[in-house]
């Protein structure tokens, strides 16, 4: 999870903060990601991104939904789960960028 985070703070449209659950990163100033410790990371993708995405996030055993929506939690255990949580970011940038 370090390089995750490590990888993260790099990106210069993410906003980051430590709070008493953890880190969070935010996108003008809407929180899009929760470190809460662990392997697992809370992604605000939007409820229309989910739309989208679902049946390839569905099919895919490192994310799962969240009762808020517009969330899911990706767990990171490998390198290629640090791949999708990057990519994952990605769009919840895009979908918060207007």
């Amino acid at each position: 999870m370090a390089r995750a985070v490590a990888e993260l703070r790099s990106w210069p449209a993410l906003a980051v903060s430590d709070t008493r659950r953890g880190t969070a990163f935010a996108v003008h100033g809407t929180e899009i990601l929760r470190l809460t410790g662990g392997d697992d990371v809370q992604v605000r993708l939007t409820a229309p991104a989910i739309d989208r995405l679902g049946p390839h996030l569905l099919d895919c055993d490192q994310v799962q939904a969240c009762r808020d929506g517009a969330w899911v939690v990706v767990h990171v255990d490998a390198a290629p789960d640090l791949d999708l949580l990057l990519a994952l970011t990605s769009v919840a940038i895009k979908e918060h960028v207007a």
